[in-house]
């Protein structure tokens, strides 16, 4: 899976299913006759169509089979032996005092929790065009709100709903997740530290289809959550308490620690042990060392797990590609044209410092995982840092300009300059390159296919099979991909096993038998191309390897659609909704295929409960009213209508008669 995979894909998707099922409607005058009207379609697994009598015959062609590509092994289950840092605190307390006060140890929380970095007393209100967004705090529950006011100042539609969990530290912002029965969206609002205001989350202010419908998984969540807790039954949602470990912890860093405790309980009175049983990062080589940091401080342009692997099963002592393959920018290129690369890693790879040291230094040089300075003393600790390597060359300007404002003495102000976030709005990062004078170097171009490779040389420890499968993946994730057919075609080439013939359904989807990931993402490529057979195949395959898989689902389901296959794709649907009731289009899309198959009653139900889910919706509020008038309930119909108008007049509350005093919030 991808790291960046959400619910956008899905959503999007299943809006053009919507869209495609109004002119399906009208196109079969909603006499529920779509499915027999229609002839099957052959598939390239049923063969070559038949040639006709006039035709002459074809020489006979025989080539030798080809011998069967095997499904790549599942690998051994990860160490799991996981106790929690409650049990390190016994013996560790200073260190877990300390750690509980890092960032790291604050990356997640609860709602409304015990540590609170929001204001409380106002800037709870923000707008984005027409849209009121609102935090409030009820009876120990936080809501967070989004309002949509008429010209008059009356209220056209408020929906609310409970955040449960607060992601980050505070230090640079926070994002919120909304828990709806083991299945975790975030909300479009978000907490930026450096503007000490709510705003949009980053990424909603291109997309506001979204709404609170955006889904988080693990790839979101390890590097932010010590330990996730899925269903026991293996279902698409988290357990009751969602994490075993909230904040990321010390077994993230050290491993599991069940061996080591059971190791050091067993120890006599004034024993010691030879073997203690964890991981000591500082212990290991540079490349195992810094894969711990990496795992969640190396940004990349997509980061692909292994087959058979998650993102949590990462432990301390592996390479990060024995989990992760991060594909990044040719640092060699990237370098050699200028470009400045974004994620902290990639940067202090182009430092003289870490090129000074051929590797040797890392991130616990500077850095110490269990405390943070504070913010007095951070200038005074970090000068003690460089100091530690340039004693004998220390700063070359005088010490009256060195000591002046703005730096006043401090290495970091100077040699490492905030630099704003391109893709996070009022963030800023210091910059790891360490150059000797600030500059204006251009970011790397985000999402650009050409020139990606694996980090830190990994091609030259994966096996090339499963190389060829993340570079297939990791293309496929890139935006623009399905709208250029060279880069589609190139990821297919990647992802299609070599040795397999890709006219070969069965032998493609035998070969990829297990791989969600890659039938999935083969899939998608192939529906970019035209290849509507093939793509069914290969879902339909990534289905059979896990039957919960709601992206999946929704592709077959718009397959089906087209097809003219209308019973099937409500039956899809259906299980759909089963598996995720909380996607606003896919209840619209169940309307549009409930009317195609005269069963306007149930279509009705499904466009009301996907706007009880996104009320915004002009397109599914103009459906319902359409199909409320042509069900005889003209006087719903009209309101409905009426409701639209007002929806399309709808104005900021700034520019509102009472915006001058707004309501107060308990």
């Amino acid at each position: 899976m991808a790291r960046s995979r959400n619910s956008a894909f899905l959503v999007a998707g299943v809006a053009f299913a919507f869209a495609a099922g109004l002119l399906l409607w009208r196109w079969l005058g909603a006499t529920g006759e779509g499915d027999s009207k229609r002839e099957p379609r052959p598939t390239l697994a049923q063969g070559p169509v038949t040639p006709s009598p006039s035709a002459p015959p074809a020489p006979p062609v025989t080539t030798p089979p080809r011998a069967p590509v095997a499904a790549l092994e599942r690998p051994a289950p990860r160490p799991s032996d996981y106790v929690g840092s409650q049990a390190c605190s016994g013996c560790h307390a200073a260190i877990a005092e300390s750690f509980a006060q890092h960032p790291m140890g604050q990356a997640m929380d609860t709602m409304p929790g015990e540590r609170p970095v929001e204001e409380r007393s106002d800037g709870r209100t923000f707008t984005d065009r027409e849209r009121e967004y609102v935090v409030e705090e009820r009876d120990g529950i936080v809501l967070h709100h989004e309002r949509v006011f008429d010209t008059d100042g009356t209220l056209i539609y408020d929906q609310a709903m409970p955040v449960r969990f607060a992601v980050g530290s505070g230090t640079r912002g926070r994002s919120y997740l909304i828990d709806q029965a083991g299945l975790l969206t975030q909300s479009p609002i978000g907490w930026y530290s450096g503007t000490g205001r709510y705003g949009l989350s980053p990424g909603y202010e291109h997309d506001r289809g979204l709404r609170f419908e955006r889904s988080i998984g693990d790839g979101c969540l390890h590097c932010h959550a010590g330990l996730v807790e899925h269903e026991p039954d293996g279902g698409p949602g988290y357990s009751s308490r969602v994490f075993a470990e909230a904040a990321i912890g010390c077994e993230r860093c050290h491993g599991p620690g069940g061996e080591h405790v059971a190791t050091m309980a067993a120890l006599a009175p004034g024993a010691t042990a030879t073997d203690l049983r964890i991981v000591n990062p500082v212990d290991l080589e540079p490349r195992r060392r810094e894969a711990v940091c990496n795992q969640c401080h190396l940004g990349g342009e997509a980061t692909i797990t292994r087959f058979g692997r998650g993102f949590y099963d990462f432990r301390p002592g592996d390479h990060l590609d024995d989990t992760l393959l991060v594909f990044v920018h040719d640092e060699r290129a990237a370098a050699a044209s200028g470009a400045k690369p974004v994620s902290q890693v990639e940067q202090m790879r182009q430092s003289r410092c870490w090129q000074g040291t051929e590797g040797t230094l890392g991130c616990i040089s500077c850095h110490d995982p269990h405390a943070k300075p504070a913010p007095e003393a951070i200038d005074a600790f970090y000068r003690t840092k460089c100091q530690a390597c340039h004693e004998e060359q220390p700063c070359s300007l005088p010490a009256v300009e060195r000591d002046a404002l703005p730096a006043a003495g401090s290495c970091i102000r100077c040699h490492m300059p905030s630099q704003d976030l391109v893709d996070v709005a009022h963030t800023a990062m210091s910059d790891h390159r360490v150059p000797r004078r600030p500059d204006d170097a251009p970011s790397a171009p985000r999402g650009a296919p050409a020139g990606l490779v694996p980090f830190d040389d990994a091609a030259a420890r994966v096996p090339p099979r499963e190389l060829a499968r993340a570079r297939g993946l990791a293309l496929a994730s890139l935006p623009g991909t399905a709208k250029s057919t060279r880069a589609s075609q190139e990821a297919i080439t990647a992802l299609v096993p070599e040795g397999v013939d890709r006219g070969d359904q069965r032998a493609l989807v035998a070969a990829l038998a297990g791989d969600v990931e890659a039938l999935r993402g083969l899939g998608q490529l192939y529906a970019s191309t035209g290849r509507m057979d093939a793509a069914a195949a290969c879902w339909e395959g990534a289905l059979a390897a896990d039957p919960g898989d709601g992206e999946t689902m929704a592709s077959l389901a718009r397959q089906m659609q087209r097809g003219g296959r209308l019973r099937e794709a409500l039956a899809m649907l259906d299980r759909l909704v089963a598996a995720n009731p909380r996607v606003a289009t896919v209840h619209a899309q169940r309307g549009a295929l409930l009317v195609a198959l005269a069963r306007p009653d149930d279509a009705i139900a499904a466009v009301h409960a996907s706007l009880e889910l996104d009320p915004s919706s002009l397109a599914v509020r103009s459906f319902l009213a359409e199909l409320l008038s042509r069900t005889n309930h003209e006087p719903e119909a009209e309101a409905e209508r009426a409701t639209i108008a007002r929806l399309k007049g709808a104005v900021a509350p700034s520019r509102r008669p009472d915006a001058e005093a707004p309501a107060a919030l308990p």
